[in-house]
């Protein structure tokens, strides 16, 4: 879909009204039923209703007020909920949005902003960005079509960058393979920036951000819903030190943590004689900051020598899932197999740690089907067994 003709069906009247009655619909069944006797765009209007009924999760605002919005910029626009949770920190007079996108970041920072200005490379997506604010009647946003890095020459209280990665770098986050290449920037953000907000995959390494940057004044790992969606990093340009604050916060529940780098925890390992009741399993987020130890503090756990898996008989501290331990084997086959049937587990969900089988491999080899309450934890290591658990918490 061009940017013209996603534009155009919305300015439709008829267009919209039959969206908004529609949104929830089939649209394989309102292609068979209306193709012949409506507009000649009437496979945009299709396709918009598909992309409108999933925006009703991720992007509601979307859902909601019929915006513009195509499948890449869909994919990869922030959700709703992160947008809004970065409004609460990055407030001010001025920002600098250089990589604009479908305008969902600056859409919500409008809120605590007072002048933003938006630019965005790509015609599209400048185009449905631009449409989209005027809808919505928001008077502080300036969409600009070019080069962000060619607005850096004047003073902005916040420059705010979602670098993307460049078409030949793979799956790789490194920040050198990043476009714009924020570590070439920094030079121009110095002279120009008093804030920088840089928007990161959620696979980026923390202690990359460590070794790269200086300035950092604060860490924000931000999830939805148990999965991590972001790594941000607020560098504060006239700062010669890096802070070790580091923000945990779910957007989609109350989980919302603040604490200092973690130093290398001293661990207690399990041992082959040791019992304990639970598994307790950390979120992603405390995985993703390596925060297990803040958590566990004032519980008596001990790790798997070779795993970020933990073994306790107290209650399930904040940060982690509990799971009650049934039953122990080692990992022939034969006998987990044999462990199931004999407790008539015939659904299990289950988790390899250690080899590169998938799930459903252990799935054929036990016969069993992935669901409920059960979890089968497949451990390969010096010391190689599997547990069989239920959800706790």
């Amino acid at each position: 879909m061009q940017s013209n003709d996603i534009i155009d069906v919305l300015e439709n009247k008829e267009a919209r009204t039959f969206i908004r009655q529609h949104i929830a619909a089939d649209t394989s069944l309102l292609s068979l039923k209306y193709s012949s006797s409506v507009d000649a765009n009437f496979t945009v209007w299709l396709q918009l209703i598909k992309l409108l009924a999933k925006a009703k999760f991720k992007l509601p605002l979307f859902h909601e007020k019929l915006l513009a919005l195509d499948q890449r910029s869909y994919e990869q626009a922030t959700s709703q909920l992160v947008a809004a949770y970065k409004s609460e920190f990055i407030t001010g007079d001025t920002l600098l949005d250089i990589t604009g996108g479908l305008g969902i970041d600056s859409m919500f920072l409008a809120e605590g902003v007072a002048e933003i200005t938006a630019v965005e490379q790509n015609e599209d997506l400048h185009k449905m960005a631009t449409y989209n604010i005027q809808i919505l009647g928001i008077a502080n946003i300036t969409r600009c079509l070019g080069d962000g890095v060619s607005f850096l020459s004047k003073k902005y209280e916040w420059v705010y960058i979602d670098p993307d990665r460049r078409p030949d770098s793979g799956r790789s986050v490194a920040l050198h393979l990043l476009q714009p290449n924020v570590l070439d920037l920094m030079p121009l953000l110095q002279k120009f920036a008093t804030r920088v907000y840089i928007k990161l995959s959620p696979l980026f390494d923390i202690e990359e951000l460590y070794r790269q940057f200086i300035g950092i004044e604060t860490i924000h790992v931000i999830a939805q819903n148990g999965e991590v969606k972001e790594v941000g990093v607020v560098l504060n340009m006239e700062r010669s030190e890096n802070s070790s604050t580091i923000r945990l916060r779910d957007v989609a529940t109350s989980f919302d943590i603040q604490l200092e780098k973690p130093p290398k925890p001293n661990w207690n390992y399990i041992q082959d004689d040791d019992t304990y009741s639970f598994v307790l399993l950390p979120i992603a987020l405390v995985a993703k900051t390596k925060s297990a130890a803040y958590f566990l503090a004032k519980a008596e756990a001990k790790k798997h020598e070779a795993f970020d898996i933990f073994f306790s008989d107290s209650e399930v501290p904040e940060g982690f899932r509990g799971l009650e331990i049934i039953e122990k084997s080692n990992l022939n086959a034969k006998n987990i197999k044999a462990m199931l049937m004999r407790l008539d587990i015939r659904k299990v969900n289950i988790s390899v740690k250690g080899l590169r089988d998938q799930p459903s491999v252990w799935h054929k080899k036990l016969g069993t089907t992935d669901g409920g309450e059960y979890y089968l934890l497949i451990l390969k290591s010096k010391k190689s067994e599997a547990i069989l658990t239920k959800i706790f918490s």
